[in-house]
């Protein structure tokens, strides 16, 4: 959806669109085509409705291109930081052919002929770098990025229980009695049920685990690209709920709902493990205080688009040689 060229763009549309149709039709097959009671269609209605919006939200929110705000308020700072010599030169690697941990590092894409920060990566499929890329997804037609993540995994969560709702809950005819459909009447019964349940065993599984998938590299702090990297992992924290949060924000109701976090990072720069203690606390003004304290020392910083509680670490200096 956010990709640089056109036919990509489009092949993004249709693929949406459908995968929209197939959530829609099995509303329409459960809800009117079979007889459910009440009460548990109101619980699937439920469900699926929250499964479609994060679906479309993780479709439709940039998930980290040159083009979205943090990513341009990061070039802008980076670029007065340069006009005074503060700017660390960005790190010369091929994507192509050497990956790996650059913690605190710039780096620069030979294919978007830019600087990127830190944890951002090239995405063929999309043309263009992703904040905190993790992996492209094709039925969502765009990449899961740091601006996404939270969306996608939300939209396994709730697609995986909105299935187990429809196969546990399906009445007049149930699950049974719609995969027996031509043992029985054929002229009594659509063939739709039939379609509709084969078409969630197939979702469930591939949504569940997913999910649990998706949810375990959150846990540790890395994504798919990271993966494939080699050495010790510097941004993962001992605590896994620290990790999580990093990217969800303070646990609270809107964990479950596909909104922006209200307390998150901005996807340019990361805390390492190897901070003892930093502590972000928001401010009533128009910026937030960020103080770091690390091994070798502390330092502060003032950023604006600084979380406003975080237990885990934060380096708000936009790839600077400012020291922490």
């Amino acid at each position: 959806m956010f990709g640089r060229y056109a036919p990509g763009r489009y092949i993004s549309t249709v693929t949406v669109s459908g995968v929209s149709v197939i959530y829609l039709a099995e509303w329409y097959v459960y809800s009117f085509v079979c007889k459910p009671n009440p009460l548990y269609a109101l619980i699937f209605t439920i469900t699926l409705g929250l499964a479609i919006w994060s679906y479309l939200t993780t479709c439709f929110t940039d998930p980290g291109t040159p083009q979205c705000p943090e990513w341009q308020e990061w070039q802008r700072r980076r670029e007065e930081d340069s006009e005074v010599g503060n700017t660390k030169p960005a790190t010369q690697t091929n994507d192509s052919r050497v990956r790996g941990w650059r913690p605190g590092q710039a780096t620069w894409c030979h294919y978007c002929t830019i600087d990127r920060p830190e944890r951002a990566h090239h995405c063929s499929a999309c043309g263009c770098c992703i904040l905190r890329m993790d992996h492209h997804c094709p039925w969502i037609g765009s990449c899961v990025g740091w601006r996404n993540h939270k969306h996608f995994l939300l939209l396994n969560m709730w697609s995986c229980i909105a299935s187990a709702v429809f196969l546990l809950t399906l009445r007049g005819p149930n699950v049974l009695q719609s995969l027996n459909i031509y043992t029985q009447n054929p002229s009594h019964m659509s063939i739709a049920p039939t379609v509709g349940v084969l078409a969630t065993f197939v979702f469930l599984p591939i949504t569940g685990i997913m999910f649990l998938y998706s949810l375990s590299m959150v846990a540790r702090n890395v994504t798919a690209v990271e993966e494939l990297f080699s050495g010790e992992n510097p941004y993962m924290f001992s605590s896994s709920m620290a990790n999580i949060e990093q990217l969800l924000g303070l646990f609270e109701l809107r964990w479950f709902l596909p909104l922006p976090p209200d307390t998150t990072l901005r996807g340019t720069s990361f805390p390492q493990a190897s901070d003892d203690k930093v502590q972000v606390t928001g401010g009533t003004g128009s910026s937030d205080t960020v103080t770091a304290t690390g091994c070798s020392g502390s330092s502060s910083s003032s950023d604006p688009f600084a979380a406003k509680s975080i237990k885990t670490s934060v380096s708000a200096d936009y790839g600077s040689t400012n020291p922490k």
